[in-house]
C-alpha cells in the first residue's frame, strides 16, 4: 500500500523538481498511474479498490439530429 507523506513538500523550481523524479526510469507507465490513482482516491476519501459506481442518471444517450 502507497502512503503520502505530507511533511517533503516545498515550493521549487521545475529543474529541482525534475531532480527529485519520485519515479525512476525503471517504473512502468501503469505503476505510475496506479500509485496517482490511489494517491488521488484517498486524498478524496475513497476506496481505490472498490469505486463507487457512476449515477447514470446524469447521462444520457441518444442519436444526435444534425
Amino acid at each position: 500500500m502507497y502512503k503520502l507523506e505530507k511533511n517533503v513538500f516545498k515550493a521549487q523550481t521545475f529543474i529541482e523538481a525534475e531532480r527529485q523524479n519520485i519515479f525512476p526510469l525503471s517504473v512502468s507507465l501503469a505503476e505510475r498511474l496506479n500509485q496517482g490513482w490511489y494517491l488521488s482516491a484517498m486524498a478524496f476519501g475513497l476506496d481505490a479498490y472498490n469505486p463507487p459506481r457512476m449515477i447514470k442518471k446524469f447521462v444520457s444517450s441518444g442519436k444526435h439530429d444534425k
